[in-house]
């Protein structure tokens, strides 16, 4: 008897604290210690933003082994590189689909916003963009010693060109912008209330399709020319543009004899090594293809820098003192192990194998999803109360503490999906309402059970004894298929059944626990003591 009540003082005080750490304290503005973070709540139950990118696949389409299974892997591993990248933000959880239309591959990204926090939404939305974006390209180039005409021929050319391109209405200005920038050096994109904030510009003159190439002057250190590209933005009566320097960089890119450029096309892995000093080092290590350029780089250019280049920056431009033949190229740096463990991390994982360029970015409204939660609260709330009302008016005690363990259950299952930022969305809250019913069968198998035993031995002490080995069995063979049903749910389902099979499982496991732990405690202790059978189940006749 001591046993069982210390048993019942156990599970008072663990449903006590778990629903201080489940209920959610910060809706009401209040502050609780210990309670963690909020519940995650997916893009159908609050507001956020969808980031719409296309796959550029034109180099991947020159590659020999380029067909339809390339195309998806592709795909697949851009998407497993965005989710990445937007995971190591610490911002909400992102859904990340891939779409096919007007002949391109789209990925789009949702991600959830907080309603009450507009200066950190902005933060993410920005951070994450940046992120997403953001190609990794890893460079070699050498020296430029003299700038030609055809240099510069070259430079008007890529402005012609980008120019055509913008003037083509099918052409979105900032994703042609990028596509610029991604392949030439000295080349600017931005946005501005006033141009001549950022330029000085000479006979500037608007256009009809408010497109214009001009020559012009930058407001730096040092004036330099080049070409101009604007588009006028009434919306938001700001200019957007882009600047392509006149002249190239004092790199170019290293090419071998067969006008093979280094890149990350040629790139296996990075690594952090350490020198004779233990000053940490990050080395790249090349394919075959790529050991033979190299090698033929550096034979040529040994006494003369070569250059490393990361994202587009200047990493390190050291001079060859020996030609390299073995593949390993090393990047020395003033580095601190953190950070070329970091550069190492993400040279390995966030190298994209195709370019992706923001197309359209809108915002994604919840009030038809809020309204939907509300109304199955609502519905929740009324089939709570009235599967209490008939468990009490059916089965008298037994039946109260079947609701007993029912709230328990709840509080135990939103602890879980709070401890583990489960996502919440529409689909797995109706998953966790439908279970919240399905979960008093066990307990009604249970009250049946006891019944049929007392009314063939008439001694309550006796049936409660009997009734767990006697209906373990059915118990048992409804949650064993009702977990199967919920595995195959999760492994073969989108994103929203997903969510509904993973609620039922856990659903499953925690049932199994309420029924043996908590049912089972309290309906031991209520027959110990001297009570009648109506009402301790709601049988006529007494024990």
């Amino acid at each position: 008897m001591k046993n069982l009540i210390f048993k019942l003082f156990l599970i008072v005080i663990f449903g006590g604290m778990l629903f201080t750490y489940a209920f959610p304290w910060s809706n009401y503005d209040i502050e609780v210690p210990f309670t963690g973070k909020d519940y995650k709540l997916g893009l159908d139950l609050q507001w956020g933003i969808e980031l719409d990118y296309r796959v550029d696949l034109t180099e991947a389409k020159l590659e020999e082994d380029y067909d339809s299974n390339r195309e998806k892997s592709i795909i697949e591993g851009l998407k497993s590189i965005i989710d990445k990248r937007v995971e190591s933000l610490n911002i909400n959880d992102s859904i990340i689909t891939s779409a096919s239309y007007a002949g391109e591959q789209h990925i789009i990204v949702q991600i959830p916003l907080k309603w009450n926090s507009s200066l950190e939404n902005s933060e993410n939305i920005e951070r994450a963009k940046a992120a997403i974006w953001k190609v990794v390209k890893i460079e070699f180039k050498e020296e430029r010693l003299v700038i030609t005409d055809q240099d510069r021929e070259e430079r008007a050319a890529v402005a012609s060109q980008a120019l055509s391109q913008l003037q083509n209405t099918e052409y979105n200005f900032f994703v042609t912008a990028q596509q610029v920038q991604d392949s030439n050096e000295n080349v600017i994109i931005g946005t501005a209330d006033n141009l001549s904030d950022v330029f000085e510009l000479e006979d500037l003159q608007e256009s009809e399709d408010g497109l214009i190439p001009r020559i012009f002057n930058v407001k730096s250190n040092a004036w330099r020319d080049g070409s101009l590209i604007i588009s006028y933005n009434a919306s938001d009566d700001n200019y957007d543009y882009l600047f392509i320097d006149s002249e190239p960089s004092a790199w170019k890119a290293a090419k071998d004899a067969e006008w093979r450029i280094l890149n990350d096309k040629y790139f296996v892995n990075s690594s952090v090594q350490y020198n004779e000093a233990f000053q940490p080092m990050v080395e790249l290590t090349f394919n075959s293809d790529g050991a033979d350029i190299f090698g033929e780089l550096t034979r040529r250019l040994v006494g003369k820098p070569i250059a490393i280049f990361v994202w587009g920056e200047l990493l390190t431009n050291p001079t060859v003192n020996t030609p390299i033949l073995n593949g390993r190229a090393v990047i020395t740096w003033a580095y601190t192990p953190e950070e070329a463990n970091q550069l190492s991390q993400d040279i390995n994982t966030w190298v994209v194998p195709a370019p992706i360029y923001l197309t359209s970015e809108r915002t994604i409204d919840s009030r038809l999803g809020l309204n939907s939660l509300q109304k199955l609260l609502v519905a929740w709330l009324t089939g709570f109360v009235l599967i209490l009302v008939f468990l009490v008016y059916t089965y008298r005690l037994s039946g109260l503490i079947a609701g007993l363990a029912l709230f328990i259950y709840i509080v135990i299952v939103l602890a879980i999906l709070k401890t583990f930022g489960i996502v919440l969305t529409l689909a797995s809250i109706a998953g966790l309402i439908l279970s919240v019913g399905m979960a008093i069968d066990a307990n009604i198998l249970i009250f049946e059970r006891v019944r049929a035993e007392l009314r063939e031995w008439n001694d309550l002490e006796k049936a409660v004894k009997t009734w767990f080995n006697r209906s373990w069995s059915a118990i048992w063979d409804s949650n064993v298929t009702g977990f199967i049903v919920a595995t195959i749910l999760f492994i073969f389902g989108i994103n929203m059944i997903k969510g509904f099979g993973l609620i039922l499982a856990i659903w499953i496991v925690v049932s199994l626990f309420s029924v043996m732990f908590i049912s089972r405690v309290f309906i031991v202790l209520l027959s110990k003591n001297d009570i009648s059978l109506s009402k301790f189940i709601g049988m006529k006749s007494d024990k």
